[in-house]
């Protein structure tokens, strides 16, 4: 049985774009079928992926659009990929053309060889990126500093308001409020605000 797997970040992103390419890719993919998760992918606790996991036997497939869409933690991916194998589930991600290749089964080892390889270069490039929102964040506020304008904070301001940001966060990812009320409770002036502590949230997790 082929199964679609798709997730976005948010309540507010769509998923459509996903849903598109999955089923260009295969015709046979039927909507009850498609999975979605509208949350970070940061680990695999998410609802619909673990409802997906429940279902899949031997022999099934599951069509993913993107490899970052599985998730964002290379050593994580590494392992679920390596679970579903496990179980004899064909994983076929659109964004990695060899895991879409039917290899004969005496060049098994090949594929599995090959996607391994690019799962560790793709999943090294997803982490340097993260690396690269923090460096952009330190040298942003070393910057300020330079020109007077950073203020800085007071000793532990940052973590009581990251605490008060992860606790409404996880509501909005659980979709219990939209982004526009956790914006209000949070008393930010604007989206921005939001999507830029959650860029640094999600950064340190």
């Amino acid at each position: 049985m082929v199964f679609g797997y798709i997730r976005v970040s948010s309540k507010e992103q769509n998923e459509g774009r996903q849903i598109k390419a999955l089923r260009d890719y295969c015709n046979e993919l039927k909507e009850e079928h498609i999975y979605i998760d509208k949350q970070s992918g940061k680990d695999f606790e998410r609802t619909q992926y673990q409802e997906l996991k429940k279902l899949l036997r031997a022999e099934d497939i599951v069509l993913i659009k993107e490899l970052d869409r599985l998730g964002r933690n290379k050593d994580m991916i590494k392992q679920e990929l390596k679970e579903l194998q496990d179980k004899k589930v064909r994983v076929k991600i659109l964004n990695i053309p060899t895991t879409l290749i039917d290899f004969d089964k005496n060049q098994a080892w090949l594929l599995d060889m090959v996607n391994n390889i690019l799962i560790e270069v793709l999943g090294a490039i997803a982490e340097e990126e993260r690396n690269k929102i923090r460096q952009r964040q330190a040298e942003g506020i070393a910057l300020a500093k330079e020109k007077g304008k950073y203020k800085g904070r007071d000793k532990g301001t940052f973590k009581a308001d990251l605490k008060k940001f992860s606790k409404i966060y996880k509501q909005v990812e659980a979709g219990y409020i939209t982004i526009n009320q956790a914006i209000e409770l949070l008393g930010y002036k604007s989206r921005t605000s939001y999507y830029n502590m959650a860029k640094q949230y999600e950064a340190m997790e």
